[in-house]
């Protein structure tokens, strides 16, 4: 009975100095080891520090810490030995620019000189107007331009990147008065062969003609007789070495007839299909100066009776 009297005794002492223990669980490598009354598995958590309660009933309480607690090791830098250092070479002074295709848009034409700067008996060529030149470098207000196997110097303001400042661009349903910019450039190219600009004329077919073919690097072989207008020129050219003059069209060849009234007429072939329809550029077709490009069938040109001079 006194047994029994004791064991009672004990449990109402372990009852009242019982309690619940609050621990904080620090996380190593992401785990952790509570105790208990007995063997209990570790819980995964974050890497992190838990401060939630744990509930301990046991009758010896203790924290089992893991073992060999050993920090996360701090990463190491690893030394880089710097790249060695290669020498830059600078390029060369004497290449400021890749060279490039300019026009000479001086309208008297520029002098090539042989060196940057003005002195007597220096002018190696004169370089007309629109003439296309390759700039290899500047000197100050000087362009070093190559043409054929003439390297010399010209003023920079003589000459422009851009073709169309001195070469004309067409276009269909323009009027081109005499005072009108394509006019202009097209009399400065073909040097006003004509004498159209000194008449103050609006473009001419022949004007328009003559520039296409500068345009190719042809030029008619014209002999002295004049005057050269339209519904003539086969007339004028025939027999002359060089121009072969006949009934089909071909790109690139100038198409010449004359209409019901008699007028003569001038047109550049632009193209030639396979069913023989042409496209043609054509200038004073119902009112001076105005420029037209039309496409005609086989069937259409052939009825104006037309013939092509071509260039060979």
């Amino acid at each position: 009975m006194w047994n029994n009297f004791c064991a009672v005794v004990l449990d109402l002492y372990l009852f009242a100095f019982g309690r619940q223990q609050e621990i904080e669980t620090v996380v190593y490598k992401g785990s952790f080891l509570p105790v208990g009354h007995g063997a209990r598995q570790p819980i995964l958590l974050s890497p992190a520090v838990s401060k939630q309660p744990i509930l301990l009933q046991s009758t010896s309480p203790k924290l089992i810490a893991p073992e060999n607690k050993i920090a996360a090791p701090t990463p190491v830098s690893k030394r880089v030995d710097p790249a060695p250092i290669e020498d830059v070479k600078q390029p060369s002074s004497a290449i400021l620019h890749a060279p490039v295709v300019m026009y000479v848009v001086a309208e008297s034409g520029t002098d090539c000189i042989n060196a940057p700067q003005l002195d007597f008996d220096a002018v190696i060529e004169k370089l007309p107007y629109g003439t296309a030149v390759t700039v290899i470098g500047y000197t100050g207000r000087f362009a070093s331009v190559n043409r054929s196997n003439i390297t010399g110097w010209v003023l920079k303001d003589d000459i422009s990147p851009q073709k169309n400042n001195a070469w004309p661009l067409f276009v269909a349903g323009t009027d081109y008065e005499a005072d009108h910019v394509i006019t202009r450039q097209t009399r400065l190219l073909i040097d006003d062969m004509f004498g159209a600009g000194v008449l103050n004329l609006p473009l001419q077919a022949g004007e328009y003609i003559a520039v296409r073919l500068k345009s190719e690097h042809r030029a008619i072989p014209w002999s002295r007789k004049r005057p050269r207008i339209a519904g003539q020129w086969a007339a004028l050219l025939r027999g002359t070495p060089g121009v072969h003059i006949g009934i089909s069209p071909k790109t690139d060849s100038i198409i010449e007839w004359k209409t019901s009234d008699g007028e003569g007429r001038l047109g550049y072939v632009e193209a030639v299909t396979p069913d023989q329809a042409i496209t043609i550029g054509v200038v004073g077709e119902g009112e001076a100066g105005h420029f037209s490009v039309k496409t005609m069938s086989e069937e259409v040109w052939r009825e104006l009776r037309p013939v092509f001079i071509e260039l060979v």
